[in-house]
């Protein structure tokens, strides 16, 4: 389950990464409105900006609730003890008393 989520996650985060750089940034706004964008794309009149925003935040959405189900499952996981007893009573069972300071 965990390597599923896992290789899951780095597909969505590849795809957001490529989904932002496609994204026109907000300094080209100027440009098209001279003639340099196309305004009769196949997203529609208002260019791929929209289309491509909400299903970047849908990716995002997604790959943030899978990430917090992996650390969760990771959490459980690892919910044995490490120590049979506490570390600072196996210390002190190991040091003799006579060579602990008292002042």
């Amino acid at each position: 389950m965990i390597v599923l989520i896992k290789i899951v996650c780095i597909v969505l985060a590849v795809a957001i990464i490529a989904l932002v750089l496609l994204q026109q940034g907000k300094g080209s706004d100027l440009g098209s409105a001279f003639g340099g964008g196309s305004s009769n794309s196949m997203f529609g009149a208002l260019g791929p900006s929209d289309f491509l925003g909400k299903l970047t935040y849908s990716l995002v959405a997604l790959w943030l609730v899978l990430t917090l189900a992996l650390a969760y499952l990771y959490k459980t996981e690892n919910t044995k003890e490490m120590f049979e007893t506490p570390l600072i009573q196996e210390v002190m069972e190991e040091i003799p008393t006579d060579e602990i300071p008292t002042e």
